[in-house]
């Protein structure tokens, strides 16, 4: 038994890291990235190639040359040693290193064949922890809490690191969008001298070619082409806001309803990048799935979690808030909820509810979601920022309480195009007073209400909401080709339009800031005139309250989750509920 024992150590002490073959007059180099103030040591041995036995043996005349070069190019280690060794030496300056080797040779041995076996070890992993347990006299706990220190610096050295990458990433970033916007700028002082050497050809063309070709028109074309350059490069030479979130979000968990495509898949993009928590809430339980494997893998950041929410099924909605409770879904805190869920359908078509679609996804939905999760986001003791994404664009002057379900099925056969951008804006109108009268209703607690316009982004919502739907081909194909133009042009991408979202999410600024409703640039803009009248708030509060049945859903909430409680407990005890069912009122 013993000599087995002594075979498998002599067999683990012959292991290396790696070897690697060159010739005796070849360099071989290894890249290494290591961050400041970190002790390196190499442990290297060199064999040669011997032809009669076929194999490698040890040569001490041998010698190898290492040479060790920092980010900056500038070599802080350069020595000779024996065929067998050790090389030490500590980073003054984070970033890849050169570690290159080479033997002292120049074909003594008719150009034969090295193997170096090399060991390079960083951080903690260069300390005998042996040694010093016997140098300082530390017994087994103390040399325990002694490698956990060490390796806890190497830790924080680590992430120093990647902060100094990020930051020459991003300063890379920075001057690749500013050459981008120098460069368009040229692009448009081009153009205009273009022009402009054009109309002066022109002046001096014959006579017969000059009353075909007025000077008029010329100046009409020039004006057009400048305009339209400065146009684009107003649009594409520069972001719309230059807004970066810095903050870190560790131990910071935030819903994201609507996160499977457009602005709220960015946002939980955003978030997950910064190590916040971030729950999926999606319609479309696959698609999330999807993409929330696509994040993870993107953002090296394993909390995410997809939870399933159809805004338009109230039934889906008492579901989710009852999973945020209860079983492997509970959450402890929530910081912040971003509704950024919306639809336009191109045909009148209801839910389960027989309420219309779009009235039901874009305002009820966020009216049952916020009514169910009021009671447990006042008990928490730190504050919640509840964002609701909407348009200024709202082109209605009342909110038709008449036709709240656009049930008038002529209007829709008519002009569909026109009916569906009536209901749409018809419920953005109800989301914006139900948001203002909630901005109300919240003052001295700990929830924070704003709304965003995010401006024209080129979302799967903007396409399908300027859809043309004329049955005349080429009316059809022209106002398609003008929705294309503009979305190219004058729409931003979900880059650009989630950072006013994220500063009203996260930003410091917006702490103890409520009932703000600001745009893509982060300003703040006036409110609907309607919300100014408290009649019509509490006409559409109570409607919404109605529709949805809010008070059934909050007493079946309410008992699914003390038969919860007592079923982890092992009660059977009978469950009362109380009958006020909305603490606003």
């Amino acid at each position: 038994m013993s000599a087995l024992l002594l075979l498998v150590t002599l067999l683990c002490s012959s292991v290396r890291a790696l070897y690697f073959h060159i010739a005796e007059t070849e360099r071989k180099c290894f890249i290494e990235e290591i961050p400041d103030e970190t002790t390196v040591i190499g442990n290297y041995k060199v064999m040669l190639y011997d032809p009669n036995t076929k194999g490698y043996g040890e040569y001490p005349r041998i010698g190898m040359h290492v040479e060790v070069k920092d980010p900056e190019d500038k070599i802080i280690l350069s020595k000779l040693y024996t065929s067998e060794g050790r090389f030490t030496f500590t980073s003054h300056s984070p970033g890849e290193h050169f570690i290159c080797l080479y033997s002292n040779s120049t074909s003594w041995f008719s150009g034969a064949q090295l193997r170096v076996y090399l060991d390079i070890q960083t951080g903690e992993h260069t300390q005998d922890y042996e040694q010093v347990a016997a140098k300082d006299k530390l017994n087994e706990l103390q040399l325990r809490v002694r490698q956990l220190l060490d390796q806890v610096e190497q830790i924080s050295k680590e992430q120093n690191y990647q902060r100094y990458r990020e930051e020459r990433f991003r300063q890379t970033s920075e001057n690749t969008n500013s050459r981008v916007l120098w460069w368009s700028i040229a692009q448009t002082i081009v153009l205009l001298l273009t022009g402009a050497w054009q109309m002066r050809i022109l002046m001096y063309v014959p006579k017969w070619m000059r009353t075909r070709v007025s000077k008029g028109w010329m100046v009409v074309l020039a004006v057009s082409a400048g305009a339209s350059g400065a146009y684009y490069n107003y649009f594409y030479g520069k972001p719309h806001d230059n807004y970066k979130l810095e903050h870190d979000l560790v131990n910071k968990t935030y819903i994201v309803v609507g996160a499977s495509s457009g602005i709220g898949k960015e946002t939980a993009k955003e978030l997950a990048m910064r190590k916040a928590k971030v729950i999926m809430a999606c319609r479309n339980n696959r698609k999330c799935i999807e993409v929330r494997r696509n994040l993870v893998i993107a953002t090296k950041n394993m909390e995410i979690y997809c939870r399933r929410l159809n805004l338009e099924d109230f039934n889906s909605v008492r579901e989710f808030a009852l999973k945020l409770n209860t079983g492997k879904g509970n959450i402890e805190q929530i910081d912040g909820i971003v509704y950024s869920a919306a639809t336009a359908e191109s045909s009148r078509q209801t839910n389960k509810h027989y309420i219309e679609r779009t009235f039901a996804t874009n305002h009820l939905g966020p009216f049952l979601l916020t009514s169910l999760l009021y009671d447990r986001l006042r008990k928490q003791s730190s504050p919640v920022r509840l964002v609701f994404l909407n348009t200024s664009d709202l082109n209605l002057d009342e909110l038709n309480f008449d036709d709240l379900n656009s049930a008038d099925l002529t209007k829709w056969l008519k002009s569909p195009e026109k009916a569906r951008k009536d209901a749409y804006y018809q419920s953005k109108l109800a989301l914006a007073l139900f948001v203002k009268s909630l901005s109300e209703k919240v003052k001295n607690t700990n929830l924070r209400v704003t709304m965003v316009d995010p401006g024209y982004t080129r979302t799967d919502l903007f396409y399908r909401l300027e859809a043309a739907d004329n049955r005349i081909f080429f009316i059809r194909w022209c106002k398609s080709l003008k929705r294309w133009v503009y979305g190219l042009v004058a729409a931003q991408s979900v880059s650009d339009a989630v950072r006013p979202v994220l500063y009203a999410l996260v930003d410091e600024k917006m702490e103890g800031v409520n009932g703000t409703f600001m745009n893509s640039i982060r300003s703040e803009l006036p409110w609907h005139q309607l919300t100014s009248d408290e009649k019509i708030l509490n006409k559409l509060w109570l409607t919404s309250a109605k529709w949805t049945e809010t008070g059934v859903h909050l007493e079946r909430l309410q008992q699914d989750l003390k038969k919860s409680k007592f079923q982890e407990k092992g009660g059977t005890q009978e469950v009362k509920v109380r009958t006020g069912w909305f603490s606003w009122f």
